[in-house]
């Protein structure tokens, strides 16, 4: 399986962003524990114009357009599934990520989303999404049509993948969904938020600290468990 994290440079965007290059090293460190291979989606301009930033151990990956971070990360993964080789699973997922375990997809499923309740604000957490190799040609269309539907508003790719993916079931479970099996899985374990660092979240596959207001919490949680 290969984890593929996102991050782009977005000062005039975002100019109180988190120190993500400092998350994408402790998610890199996680990955390495795990022998998972971790790639970091981008775009050139941060690559070139801010190499001084980037995290030296993570491996840079599929270029994607300049724009709004919410349009450039779905573009990014839709390029991803367009260019990347054939033969290998992938598990997108946020640099605010912590990988814990290997994640256990059923075999069946084609597509993996974490999914809360069909009548949540959003549904469909796009922390975590799988797509099996098996999958790609199709996965990568559907990607395609999510970054072209997706807005530059903070959660637009939420509500593009909701859109691509509806009728929202009403329980998790495998679902047919865009010409793939779709497994909406339920948050934990494979997409947990520690309620606090002393949390261990136990047996999640990975941990999400979501939210703008939780990333000192990614820093003490890797720090008391031993990711930093």
């Amino acid at each position: 399986m290969i984890v593929a994290s996102f991050w782009v440079h977005r000062p005039a965007e975002f100019p109180e962003a988190a120190d993500y290059p400092a998350m994408l090293e402790i998610l890199q460190r996680s990955c390495d524990r795990l022998e998972l291979r971790h790639i970091c989606l981008t775009d050139q301009h941060t690559i070139v114009a801010h190499s001084d930033l980037w995290p030296k151990s993570v491996e840079a990956g599929m270029a994607t357009r300049r724009g709004p971070l919410m349009q450039a990360c779905t573009d990014a993964q839709a390029r991803y599934l367009e260019n990347a080789p054939e033969g290998e699973d992938v598990l997108f997922v946020g640099a605010d990520c912590i990988m814990k375990r290997p994640p256990v997809y059923p075999d069946s499923v084609d597509l993996g989303v974490t999914y809360r309740r069909h009548d949540s604000k959003y549904p469909i957490n796009t922390g975590a999404v799988f797509v099996r190799a098996r999958a790609r040609a199709a996965a990568a269309a559907l990607f395609r049509r999510i970054a072209d539907r997706c807005g530059p508003v903070w959660c637009d790719d939420q509500r593009a993948i909701r859109a691509e993916l509806e009728p929202m079931p009403r329980i998790h479970g495998e679902f047919m969904r865009a010409g793939l099996r779709v497994g909406f899985m339920p948050m934990k374990p494979y997409n947990v938020l520690p309620r606090d660092e002393g949390d261990s979240a136990g047996k999640a596959y990975m941990v999400h600290f979501r939210g703008r207001k939780r990333k000192q919490l990614f820093f003490d949680w890797a720090q008391r468990w031993g990711y930093a």
